[in-house]
């Protein structure tokens, strides 16, 4: 008869390990989020212009970390001292927190209520008044405005997002938005606010669960820009173009001579032109290449100096696209010169 082997009873210690091994594994093994990535970067951009309006001063937004942890694991290493904004989403369901730790919340009370420029903050330990949770409370609105927006141009799909804070807490087992297994999406923010040293954190924590109305495009490959949403980067662009040199060439006559005759030229011979005072000139625009002749004008003189009256207006067709941009984003527009004498 065969003997059963005996394996000895179960290490009850060494198969818990493995088990909170495998556990943390697939905790790990999330899915990439392009579109995350994309609104992250898209918040920080935007959030130093805003931020920078309510400061009076510049402030640099950085994206310092993002990742996905289980929700009870950010709690537990959450500082006593931070603020924790509840928002919620009136598109989508569930409820977000906005983290503010103590390096932002004192620049709040310090630059809103005027602070000495010069002088360094060194924020202390201290219970949040009501003071902080007001400007709290401004500084998530500003941010939530921007996150959604964030997101609206991050996927022309999502459409609007409306985000607003529901409520202030200082307790992180207040703040207790979702289950405690549940994965979430965290990004830090830091902030350099003005100058001296004075920067802070922000972390804009977001349940996954949270994103589900938005999930078929969470894994999309992103497809890089399809609208212009930053105003001031466009006027910056449309003015350097309008600034650039355009190298225009005037043919007064094109000749065509043979080589004897040309070898044979001295200092005092004279080269005859069969153009006379009412023969139109070619104006050749040299950028973009090949372009060709654009412009036909009759040459004159302006000031002592010899000019061209231009003759036709063949050119709109060629700067007229970017001279309506400009006159929409409220740039100047040079106009012509003064006409020549001729």
């Amino acid at each position: 008869m065969a003997q059963v082997p005996n394996y000895g009873p179960p290490r009850s210690g060494q198969n818990r390990k493995v088990i909170r091994g495998k556990i943390e594994k697939s905790a790990d093994r999330f899915e990439r989020y392009p579109l995350l990535d994309v609104m992250s970067a898209r918040l920080a951009g935007r959030l130093g212009e805003r931020l920078a309006a309510i400061y009076g001063m510049p402030v640099r937004v950085h994206l310092a970390e993002k990742e996905l942890v289980r929700f009870s694991a950010y709690l537990g290493n959450l500082s006593d001292t931070a603020l924790l904004s509840v928002f919620e989403a009136k598109q989508w369901k569930h409820s977000g927190l906005v983290v503010i730790d103590a390096g932002v919340a004192g620049a709040n009370l310090e630059f809103l209520l005027g602070a000495d420029l010069d002088a360094p903050i060194e924020p202390e330990p201290r219970q949040a008044t009501a003071l902080d949770r007001t400007l709290t409370r401004r500084l998530t609105d500003a941010l939530l405005g921007e996150l959604g927006q964030a997101f609206s141009s991050a996927r022309d799909e999502i459409g609007q997002v409306s985000m607003s804070c529901v409520r202030i807490e200082t307790s992180p087992q207040m703040a207790a938005i979702t289950q405690p297994q549940t994965l979430v999406f965290v990004a830090r923010l830091t902030l350099e606010i003005g100058g001296n040293g004075r920067c802070g954190q922000i972390a804009i924590v977001i349940p996954m669960p949270m994103l589900d109305p938005i999930r078929r495009y969470l894994t999309e490959a992103y497809r890089g820009e399809r609208r212009a949403n930053n105003l001031v980067w466009t006027r910056h662009m449309t003015g350097a173009l309008l600034d650039a040199p355009l190298p225009i060439d005037v043919q007064l006559e094109r000749l065509l001579l043979p080589v004897r005759e040309v070898v044979g030229w001295k200092v005092g011979d004279v080269l005859p032109l069969s153009a006379n005072a009412d023969s139109l000139l070619e104006l050749t625009v040299g950028w973009p290449a090949n372009c060709g002749p654009v412009l036909t004008g009759r040459l004159g003189a302006m000031r002592g100096n010899k000019a061209v009256k231009l003759m036709t207006d063949d050119a709109a067709a060629l700067g007229a696209p970017i001279g309506q941009l400009a006159i929409h984003l409220g740039l100047s527009v040079d106009r012509s010169p003064e006409a020549p004498n001729g």
